[in-house]
């Protein structure tokens, strides 16, 4: 089994929801789990732990993903963290021809039961987190030029403002 641990702190300024399996683009299940032994862990150090661990299933190829929110309400530091862990190994698979379908020996279940899996958390790309999680404008920013008609209507927005300035510079390099 080959997974990835991603940390998408950066990307909580959207709500994040795993709805199609990134493998086969089927409707994921989700249900809550119980919590990773690094939750765990935190849970002992925390003051205020605030622990959410939830599981996405897809029921078509087997491809998972388990999220675990942490949030400590008494130190605010860090404020929050936010990891995924996905199967990689049905990319592996399907790049291997084999069939996509097939079920892996070893489930997420281990995942959770070892700490080792959460600790090298690598930042998601924006390419990952487009596949997982779909395009958002966060992640994807529109890069065009406004169009006239913006310009022109930010322009007499600011008229007010700007008439009175340009007088007193003309009456400035008059006199």
């Amino acid at each position: 089994m080959k997974t990835v641990c991603f940390n998408i702190m950066s990307l909580s300024r959207k709500k994040l929801e795993l709805k199609r399996c990134p493998s086969c683009y089927s409707a994921l299940t989700t249900r809550e789990v119980d919590h990773s032994g690094a939750s765990r862990a935190f849970h002992q150090t925390a003051t205020t732990p605030v622990i959410i661990t939830s599981l996405a299933e897809c029921p078509q190829c087997g491809w998972w993903a388990i999220r675990e929110q942490r949030l400590d309400d008494a130190s605010y530091y860090p404020p929050t963290e936010d990891f995924i862990i996905t199967d990689a190994s049905i990319k592996e698979n399907a790049v291997a021809n084999d069939a996509p379908s097939q079920k892996h020996s070893v489930t997420w279940e281990k995942v959770l039961a070892d700490k080792t899996y959460w600790a090298n958390a690598e930042a998601i790309s924006s390419r990952d987190a487009v596949q997982l999680f779909g395009p958002a404008e966060m992640l994807m920013p529109k890069m065009g030029l406004p169009s006239r008609e913006v310009v022109l209507d930010r322009v007499k927005s600011l008229a007010p403002i700007l008439f009175p300035i340009l007088i007193l510079i003309l009456i400035a390099i008059f006199y």
